[in-house]
């Protein structure tokens, strides 16, 4: 059993204070918009990870003119209760403590795990490669402790050589100054290449299954991972064929002063049919197949904890038909897990469909002005 019994927020976004318990099934807030709904899954996600899913600048979520913000919650997980409080202030370090102790950042992100959807994950599917490189450094992060540290490895060996090719072009013993840098950026290139593919493997089988419960049989997502060097099963053959392309690729990239192979500039495809999402599908097609990449994160978080995660979906009924919010809820059901939702509508109706255990949350102002909750039976 793994959930968020409740919540305190001091000067957090428009919460001057406020405190809130939750039911250990589904959460849902409603009200109109700007009131604050999404601000409780931001700061939820921010006990969780120490970061928002919304913005990289902490200040930003202080009240205007502040600088400062609190946070706390308790965690009832593998049946002990976690005490977990953050606080910030913009001239220090950010304070966790877990259960009165203090908690390094780094050790804390994967201590609580959390999904969130929002809106913004639809940059994954209409946006270019680089959203797609990064929501894809951000998931593999999660589950492989090396990969963060040979994807800052990279970089470093990346800005060496493109440094070298720019200052360096009419060099006469250029090709003998980058041969170590190159050796080192197929090295640690190949990792990272052959990490991503073994993540779109298992999260590709994951998302179809979710995509199509929502859109039947005949509905087929797949993801595939574009390599500019190729893709292949072994790695020995990847670093054939990166090395191969930097040889073959020099006098072009002398001209332009940059690395033009790499998994810096590799893709996710994400096709409905066959058909890439990015210029052929609906809107409500696009926001399933990105819900789909985060209900499959899902999935591989309980595998790999042997947790449900906690999911947090920000208006995530947009574009959907009764149809497939009906479904959307009972595979919440099924999961099994804590999930807080939000909703500019009031969906009690859609609940009766769930049997699930429930509790509906009223959001005015930066307030929670009135709280309902049972079986939706």
């Amino acid at each position: 059993m793994y959930y968020l019994t409740n919540l305190t927020l001091k000067k957090f976004r428009n919460y001057e204070s406020q405190y809130v318990e939750f039911n250990r099934g589904l959460n849902i807030f409603v009200g109109s918009n700007a009131q604050g709904k999404t601000n409780i899954l931001e700061a939820i996600y921010y006990l969780s990870v120490t970061r928002s899913f919304r913005t990289r600048r902490d200040q930003e979520l202080t009240q205007i003119g502040d600088q400062l913000f609190f946070l706390k919650g308790v965690f009832l997980k593998d049946e002990f209760y976690h005490v977990v409080q953050i606080s910030y202030h913009r001239n220090s370090p950010l304070k966790i403590l877990s259960n009165n102790e203090k908690v390094e950042r780094f050790l804390h992100i994967q201590s609580f795990p959390v999904v969130v959807f929002s809106p913004d994950d639809l940059m994954i599917i209409r946006d270019s490669p680089a959203i797609r490189r990064r929501f894809l450094n951000l998931e593999i992060s999660k589950f492989k402790g090396t990969y963060f540290q040979n994807l800052k490895e990279y970089q470093r060996v990346l800005l060496q050589r493109n440094r070298l090719l720019k200052e360096n072009r009419y060099n006469s013993h250029l090709n003998k100054m980058l041969d170590p840098w190159n050796q080192a950026l197929v090295s640690v290139g190949t990792k990272i290449i052959h990490d991503r593919i073994e993540m779109v493997e298992d999260l590709g089988k994951k998302a179809q299954f979710f995509f199509n419960q929502m859109y039947g049989e005949k509905a087929n997502l797949t993801l595939n991972y574009r390599c500019s060097v190729g893709c292949f099963e072994q790695p020995d053959e990847t670093r054939t064929k990166f090395h191969g392309a930097l040889s073959e690729g020099r006098r072009i990239e002398l001209k332009r002063g940059s690395t033009m192979y790499g998994p810096h500039l590799d893709d996710l495809k994400i096709a409905i049919n066959g058909n890439n999402t990015r210029y052929y599908s609906s809107q409500g097609q696009k926001r399933a197949a990105a819900l789909s990449l985060k209900m499959a994160e899902a999935m591989m978080l309980k595998e790999k904890t042997g947790l449900n995660p906690v999911i947090l979906l920000d208006d995530v009924f947009s574009e959907f038909d009764r149809v497939r919010k009906e479904y959307l809820l009972l595979f919440l059901k099924e999961n099994g897990g804590q999930c807080f939702l939000t909703s500019a509508v009031a969906i009690e109706d859609l609940l009766k469909k769930t049997e699930k255990d429930y509790k509906v949350m009223s959001v005015e102002q930066g307030r929670i002005v009135s709280e309902t909750g049972g079986f939706s039976c």
